[in-house]
């Protein structure tokens, strides 16, 4: 019975993940231009930061956490002002960097860029909104935590969403990676521009957003 109520949860998880991913952001950028400037591992790295982001949102809507989506929307213009701010700041460290092909003069360890992504991803509320939407709409009841049908469902949605995530990052910085022989470092000056530009538009809008909501 689990394993019928169960076959359609992870494939819908895989086309959320996408969906969620998709969209052109500052993580798309910032991928983009690590797979740049740098190797496939520093690129990916960077999009399991944002594929986690979404899991933990994908967590909250998929196992019917109320209390702590409660928490989230109640604190949602604190959040946005903290992820604005933190955009605001890579932009302006992106901005001042002079990015080579060689990847010598990296300035930001891959590490740390994973988490900034993770922390972007989930400093926006708007996330948790679109996951509990793409549940609600594709109509699947089955999930939550209450029982263990429902609970193994719930996880095998997650892990779709987690997948689906990661495989965008593959595909994007692969993409990337056959456009990388082509560029140059004044190529690599511009993207940087514009992905530092890109994200402070998104933290001030992110932080007015707060602001106005506070």
């Amino acid at each position: 019975m689990i394993a019928a109520l169960s076959t359609l949860y992870f494939p819908a998880g895989l086309a959320i993940g996408i969906g969620a991913a998709a969209p052109v952001g500052p993580v798309n950028l910032l991928v983009i231009q690590h797979r740049l400037c740098r190797h496939s591992g520093s690129a990916l790295l960077l999009g399991l930061g944002g594929a986690l982001g979404d899991c933990v949102f994908a967590v909250i809507a998929a196992f019917g956490l109320g209390a702590l989506g409660g928490l989230l929307e109640a604190h949602d213009a604190l959040i946005r002002i903290i992820g604005g701010l933190v955009m605001l700041g890579f932009a302006a460290i992106i901005w001042r960097t002079a990015p080579h092909l060689n990847g010598k003069h990296a300035p930001i360890p891959a590490l740390r860029m994973a988490l900034v992504t993770f922390t972007m991803t989930l400093t926006n509320p708007a996330t948790l909104l679109f996951f509990l939407g793409s549940f609600t709409a594709i109509g699947f009841t089955g999930i939550g935590h209450d029982t263990e049908s429902h609970a193994i469902n719930a996880a095998l949605l997650v892990s779709g969403v987690l997948l689906g995530s990661m495989l965008w990052w593959v595909f994007v910085s692969g993409l990337a990676g056959r456009l990388r022989d082509r560029a140059t470092d004044r190529h690599l000056l511009v993207l940087n521009q514009v992905t530092a530009g890109a994200l402070a538009v998104f933290g001030a809008g992110a932080v007015a957003a707060g602001a106005a909501a506070w």
